[in-house]
C-alpha cells in the first residue's frame, strides 16, 4: 500500500527541522560538551573497572593460596573470634615464645635425657607458693591423664566424688567417667543438690574429689571432718597458678590455702602453659602419683614441662599472652572493632556491618564474664552457619560465633596481630560458587 501524500510531507519536514537545528552553534556546542565529558569519563570508567578486576584477581589468589597451603599444613593455626576462650578447637591464645623455644631445643634430638624437668619446675612453683608447705608439681600430657594417675596413686585409699561434684569435662564426658576409665573404683556418694555430712558416715579413710562445675558463685572449698583420715583434692579444670584480682577465678594458691592436700588444673587456657595436666600438693601424695608403675606412660613428653617450666618463670612478670588478652582495655577493644568495621564495610560481599558491647567468657556456661567488643556481619549472599562453617576451614581457621543471618566477630581473645588476618578472610571472602578453594580438587 502506498504511503498517504500527507504522511510523506510530515516526515521531509520533520528530517528538514531536525537538520535545520543540527546546523544551529548552540546545538553544536552542546554536542562537542557531551563528547568531551563521555571522552573524560572514559579513562576514569576504566580504571574503576580494571581496579575491580584487579582486586577480584588478588582475592581469588589469596584463596587459591590459602587452599593449597591447607592441604599439606600439618598444624592448622586457630584464630579465635567466637567470644569463648576454651572451645572444642582450642584456645586460639599461643604460648609465650620463650617456652616454644624451650621445647624446640628439646626437640633437636641432641640432649641428654635426664634433664631434671621434675626438679626444676619444683623449683619454680616454689618461687610463686609458699616454699615451706613441701609443694611438689607433676605433670601428665593431658588433663585426662592426670586424673587416671590420680587415681592410680590414691588406689589404696576409697575414692569418692559426691554427686553434686560430678561435673562434665571440656572433652564431653563426666568427671567420674574419667577417673574410672582405666581403673573402676571410684564411688559416687551423696544426692545431686549438695554436699551433706552424713553422705560420709560409712567411710573411715578416703579420698575426697571435689571439683569446680562453674555455675557456681566460687570454686569448691575442702570441706571439715575433723579427723586427719581423709585427703581432699580439688579438680579446677579453670584455674590460674597465683590469685589474681578476679575473685571469682579460682588458683591452685587459694585451694592449697583454703586446705586442699592436691590441686588438679589445666596446664593451658588461663593458666597460660601448653595443653597438659598438672598436679600439684603435698609432696608425699605428688609421690605416691609419679611413683606408680604407670606414670611414665601418662607423663608429659620432655618438650611440655620444658614449655611448663618456661611458662611459670615468666608468671610473676605478667608477660604470658593470655595475661595481655585478660588485661585489654574496653577502650582498646572498642577501637580495634570500629577499624575492622571500617575495613569490612568496604567489601562489596558484605551487607551490614555494626560494633556490638557484649561479654566474652572463658567456657560456655562458667561464671566469668568479660568486657569485650564485637562486630555484627551479615553476608550479601551466605547464611550465616554457611560463613562460619568456610571460615572455620580457612587457613588460619577463624571461629566466630553465629546470630540469626549474621556471624559475630569478638575480638577479646584475638591477638591484635590477627585484626589484618580476621579483616583479610571476611573482607575476601567470596561465596561458595565463586571461591575456588571451595571447590573440589581434580
Amino acid at each position: 500500500m502506498a504511503i498517504p501524500p500527507w504522511t510523506v510531507e510530515l516526515l521531509r519536514r520533520g528530517l528538514n527541522d531536525v537538520a535545520r537545528r543540527a546546523r544551529e552553534p548552540e546545538t553544536l556546542e552542546k554536542l562537542k560538551a557531551q563528547a568531551n565529558e563521555i571522552i573524560q569519563e572514559l579513562p576514569q570508567t576504566a580504571a574503576r573497572g580494571f581496579d575491580a578486576v584487579m582486586r577480584a584477581t588478588e582475592a581469588g589468589k589469596k584463596n587459591v593460596q590459602r587452599w593449597s597451603k591447607k592441604q599439606i599444613a600439618i598444624a592448622i593455626p586457630l584464630v579465635n573470634a567466637s567470644g569463648t576462650l576454651i572451645t572444642p578447637l582450642g584456645t586460639g591464645v599461643p604460648v609465650a615464645e620463650d617456652a616454644v623455644e624451650a621445647a624446640y631445643a628439646c626437640l633437636h634430638g641432641d640432649v641428654r635425657n635426664d634433664h631434671h624437668a621434675a626438679q626444676r619446675l619444683t623449683r619454680e612453683l616454689h618461687h610463686h607458693l609458699d616454699a615451706s608447705a613441701e609443694l611438689e608439681i607433676a605433670v601428665a600430657a593431658n588433663f585426662n591423664a592426670i586424673l587416671t594417675a590420680l587415681v592410680i596413686g590414691m588406689s589404696q585409699e576409697e575414692i569418692l566424688v559426691h554427686r553434686s561434684q560430678a561435673i562434665r569435662l571440656r572433652s564431653g564426658g563426666s568427671l567420674v567417667d574419667a577417673l574410672n576409665s582405666l581403673v573402676p573404683i571410684v564411688q559416687e556418694v551423696g544426692a545431686n543438690d549438695a554436699i551433706e555430712a552424713s553422705d560420709f558416715d560409712g567411710f573411715q579413710s578416703f579420698c575426697l574429689i571435689l571439683a569446680d562445675d562453674e555455675t557456681q558463685a566460687d570454686a569448691p572449698k575442702p570441706l571439715e571432718f575433723g579427723r586427719a583420715e581423709v585427703t581432699q583434692v580439688v579438680v579446677l579444670p579453670v584455674a590460674t597458678l597465683k590469685q589474681t584480682q578476679d575473685s571469682k577465678l579460682p588458683s591452685v594458691e587459694a585451694a592449697i590455702q583454703a586446705g586442699a592436700d592436691l590441686v588438679i588444673v589445666e596446664g593451658g587456657g588461663i593458666f597460660g602453659g601448653p595443653e597438659c595436666g598438672l598436679v600439684i600438693g603435698k609432696r608425699a601424695l605428688v609421690q605416691a602419683i609419679t611413683h606408680s608403675s604407670l606414670w611414665k606412660s601418662l607423663e608429659a613428653t620432655s618438650p611440655v614441662q620444658a614449655m611448663l617450666v618456661s611458662t611459670l618463670g615468666k608468671y610473676s612478670s605478667g608477660q604470658l599472652p593470655i595475661d595481655g588478652l585478660m588485661q585489654t582495655s574496653e577502650e582498646n577493644l572498642r577501637a580495634r572493632a570500629e577499624r575492622l568495621a571500617m575495613r569490612l564495610s568496604a567489601s562489596d560481599s558484605i551487607k551490614s556491618c555494626q560494633v556490638t558491647a557484649e561479654d566474652a567468657r572463658i567456657t560456655p556456661k562458667g561464671r566469668w564474664r568479660y568486657p569485650s567488643r564485637q562486630i555484627r556481619v551479615e553476608h550479601r549472599t551466605l547464611s550465616a552457619k554457611e560463613w562460619a562453617d568456610q571460615l572455620r576451614e580457612e587457613l588460619p581457621s577463624l571461629l566466630v560465633r553465629e546470630d540469626g543471618q549474621a556471624i559475630i566477630v569478638d575480638l577479646k581473645w584475638v591477638t591484635p596481630a590477627s585484626d589484618g588476618k580476621i579483616g583479610e578472610l571476611i573482607g575476601g571472602l567470596q561465596s561458595a560458587s565463586e571461591n575456588p578453594a571451595s571447590q573440589p580438587a581434580s
